[in-house]
């Protein structure tokens, strides 16, 4: 009986894994510097929704600590925009960069800029190679792509950056409350310029994917026609816009819409 139950629990284990390889799309772990002086560490995994996950590492810095990155590849080929995720959901730090992947060689980051929103310094990534290192390059994409079990989906989720216009910090928060087995209602007000603001209909909940749970879509938000998803991480909630054809100005204001990386604030 227990040699059954261990070829059941190992079964469901390689099904696990397989399903979270499945779901990914590159993963990578570059050393380099920015400027000339301060040495980082980056590693990211990129999911089957182009959500990219990771972390970027100071060693040098006063308290060395992973600091949660997330972003996407843009609409240029090999090139990603990444920020940086303190726990409160203050972004302190944004990269764009381009990954460059040959046949014959490692992976390497050949152009890029790490900027401070709040100084707009901006510093060249310099020497991004492939971290080879067993220990420190080693990439576990579940550390990452760790998606949420929906009894653990968070009340609050935030984000803020500076906004040199206002000069003050600006941003944008979720609410989520249950409505139901694998049914939310939602309530969005993302306002780091202008504002975009919008929550579910009281008979029309947001309904979790019936697979895995962790991300829903939803239609036609205001009933001005914009609809959006929503992907949930054990620490955050990225949310997409995923209309194009919709008069923003009718939903909210120009230039604006639901999208951001919001972190887990209140549970």
């Amino acid at each position: 009986m227990k040699k059954i139950f261990s070829q059941v629990l190992l079964f469901f284990c390689l099904m696990f894994a397989m399903a979270a390889q499945a779901d990914v799309l590159g993963d990578y772990s570059f050393v380099g510097t920015l400027g000339d002086k301060i040495p980082v560490r980056l590693k990211f995994a990129v999911n089957g929704e182009e959500i990219a996950v990771g972390e970027i590492y100071y060693p040098k810095a006063k308290h060395p600590a992973p600091i949660l990155v997330v972003g996407a590849p843009t609409n240029d080929e090999g090139w990603y925009s990444l920020k940086e995720y303190q726990s409160d959901g203050t972004i302190t730090g944004i990269m764009q960069f381009k990954i460059v992947e040959n046949d014959n060689e490692e992976p390497y980051i050949s152009e890029g800029t790490w900027t401070n929103p709040k100084t707009v310094k901006s510093l060249p990534m310099k020497n991004f190679t492939t971290n080879d290192d067993a220990q420190t390059g080693r990439i576990d994409v579940t550390d990452y792509l760790d998606y949420e079990d929906p009894q653990n989906i968070g009340r609050e989720y935030a984000y803020s950056i500076w906004n040199p216009r206002y000069n003050a910090m600006m941003g944008g928060t979720v609410k989520f409350r249950g409505a139901g087995k694998y049914k939310l209602h939602f309530e969005v007000c993302n306002a780091p310029g202008n504002i975009a603001e919008g929550k579910s209909d009281l008979n029309r909940p947001a309904v979790l994917g019936e697979a895995t749970h962790d991300y829903f879509y939803y239609d036609n938000v205001n009933e001005c026609g914009y609809s959006f998803s929503a992907h949930f991480f054990k620490k955050f909630v990225v949310l997409k816009s995923t209309t194009v054809l919709y008069d923003k100005l009718k939903c909210f204001g120009m230039g604006v819409a639901f999208d951001g990386v919001y972190i887990k604030v209140v549970q």
